[in-house]
C-alpha cells in the first residue's frame, strides 16, 4: 500500500461536507474468478473517459458505503445486491479521494445487463486486467485483492 494511503476498517457515512470526495467501489466475481470491469462513457468531461474500471460511483450525503454500493450497482446496471452480500475489502485514500472498495459473487451473463452508464460491462481473469489500461487506481486495488485472497 502506498504511504499517501489511509485505510480504515470501518466504514462510515458520508460527512457530506463535499471537502473530501467520497466513493465506492465494488468488485463482482464471477464462479471463475473473473471480475467484472464496467467500460466508461466516452465523454470527453468525466474522469477516464472509455476506459474500464470497477462498477461504482460516489455517496451521497450522509450515505453508508454499503448502501452507496447497492444503490450504484442497481442505477448502472440493474444489479439487486443488498448490503449484507458485499464483504468490504478496504477503505483508502487515493489520488482523486476517500474510496470504499468492496468484493461480492455475482453469477450473471453479463451480456444482460441493463446499462444506464458506461458502454458495456465484461468479465476479466487477473491475467486480461493485468494487460489492461483501467482508470482510476483499479490496477492496483485489483493485483492488491488478488494477492490477499480476502477470504473468498
Amino acid at each position: 500500500m502506498d504511504a499517501d494511503q489511509e485505510t480504515m476498517d470501518d466504514p462510515s457515512p458520508g460527512d457530506g461536507t463535499g471537502d473530501v470526495t467520497e466513493g465506492v467501489q465494488v468488485i463482482l466475481l464471477d464462479a471463475r474468478d473473473r471480475v467484472l470491469l464496467q467500460l466508461r462513457d466516452d465523454i470527453p468531461d468525466i474522469p477516464f473517459p472509455g476506459t474500464w474500471c470497477l462498477p461504482g460511483g460516489h455517496l451521497e450525503p450522509g450515505e453508508r458505503p454499503a448502501d452507496a454500493a447497492v444503490r450504484e450497482l442497481r442505477e448502472e446496471m440493474s444489479v439487486d445486491l443488498a448490503p449484507a452480500d458485499l464483504h468490504h475489502v478496504v477503505s483508502a485514500r487515493r489520488s482523486y479521494g476517500l474510496e470504499h472498495t468492496f468484493w461480492a459473487h455475482l453469477d450473471v451473463d453479463a451480456g444482460t445487463l441493463p446499462l444506464t452508464e458506461g458502454q458495456a460491462v465484461r468479465f476479466h481473469t487477473l491475467e486480461q486486467v493485468r494487460g489492461m489500461r483501467l482508470g482510476y487506481e483499479d490496477t492496483t486495488v485489483l493485483e492488491d485483492f488478488f494477492t490477499a485472497g480476502d477470504g473468498r
